[in-house]
């Protein structure tokens, strides 16, 4: 029973690929042409190299495997809308017509949570409404989900969808690594009163739901939130981080609605002078550490079977031993000769 990965090099790719890897499978990856292979090297995968959007070799990936597991995307909140739809709406449908034709017996698709919103001010489970924020990270999400209701309706494609909440743990250096370097450096500043709740789950946690939707019998069709619904504050979070950093707890505060004025201004500056990078601050990011994000799980509980297993203080620690060996600080640095 062979396994394809997309987007093996990444985030949650790899980690998915290194689950399956420590249950004895030799997983087939795709990866883009001139992408580093980073962990991979040396490692029991087939490696196949290929555009998403490159029919011939996605077809060519895809032969002889039973799951995929689809992990490439493009992330982020800021970039061309264009490459936003190339990545997350053409190719997640190149690869799915081409999995459906060569009778690829499961898909999993692993959307976001920000398909229900960035600040969704409350509860929801996975019968929410869609509502796509101003981003095209999160517009191209959407539009990837509505794609896939199609293609599951009329051609009876074997689609699960999983949307992991705010992911972080070893290997996230587009947030955790931001976020850490912020705290022990006394810049972090918390997003009006830290008592809303964070959409947190580790990334491990996340590819083994993953996993789960991959095995699962009857589950084509549905779609699963991956969080960890234990209760999880904006300070918490952060008070535990710059705990294990052995750093100040951030006491300088802006308010919530004041921040998100703000990040809206610095994103039209942005716009207006074509930049290419974030701005220092974004909506998506404001919103998603001061809004108020709390997500039921009980549809993946029951019909997957997740259950979150790493919790904040151990997923904080493994983050943080990452952080330190990754970026390491020029006052803990050995003097080398």
């Amino acid at each position: 029973m062979t396994v394809l990965v997309t987007g093996a090099t990444g985030f949650i790719g790899s980690h998915v690929t290194d689950l399956l890897l420590a249950s004895g499978q030799e997983p087939r990856v795709l990866v883009r042409p001139g992408d580093s292979l980073g962990s991979l090297a040396g490692r029991n995968v087939d490696i196949r190299t290929a555009d998403i959007i490159d029919r011939v070799g996605v077809s060519a990936a895809l032969r002889g495997v039973d799951r995929v597991l689809h992990c490439a995307a493009r992330t982020g909140p800021w970039g061309l809308a264009s490459e936003y739809e190339r990545a997350n709406v053409r190719g997640l449908e190149t690869l799915v017509r081409a999995a459906s034709l060569v009778g690829v017996r499961r898909i999993v698709h692993v959307s976001s949570i920000t398909v229900h919103g960035i600040d969704i001010n409350g509860e929801a489970d996975e019968a929410a409404p869609f509502r796509a924020e101003p981003n095209p990270y999160s517009q191209s999400k959407v539009a990837g989900e509505r794609l896939l209701e199609r293609l599951i309706s009329d051609q009876r494609v074997q689609v699960t969808i999983v949307r992991p909440g705010w992911v972080y743990g070893p290997g996230d250096r587009a947030s955790f690594a931001r976020l850490a370097q912020k705290i022990e450096s006394g810049q972090m500043v918390m997003i009006g009163s830290g008592e809303n709740h964070l959409p947190l789950v580790y990334v491990r946690d996340v590819a083994r739901g993953i996993l789960l939707a991959s095995e699962a019998g009857g589950v084509e069709g549905r779609s699963y939130l991956l969080v960890n619904d234990e209760p999880v504050t904006q300070w918490d979070f952060l008070a535990t981080v710059a705990a294990e950093l052995d750093a100040p707890v951030p006491t300088r505060r802006i308010p919530y609605r004041l921040a998100v004025t703000l990040a809206a201004g610095a994103e039209r500056i942005g716009r207006l002078t074509r930049r290419r990078q974030a701005p220092p601050v974004t909506r998506y990011g404001i919103q998603l550490l001061g809004g108020e994000n709390r997500f039921i799980i009980s549809r993946a509980r029951r019909e997957l079977g997740f259950s979150p297993q790493v919790d904040l203080a151990e997923g904080v620690w493994r983050s943080v031993d990452w952080y330190r060996a990754s970026y390491e600080a020029p006052d803990r640095a050995e003097v080398r000769a």
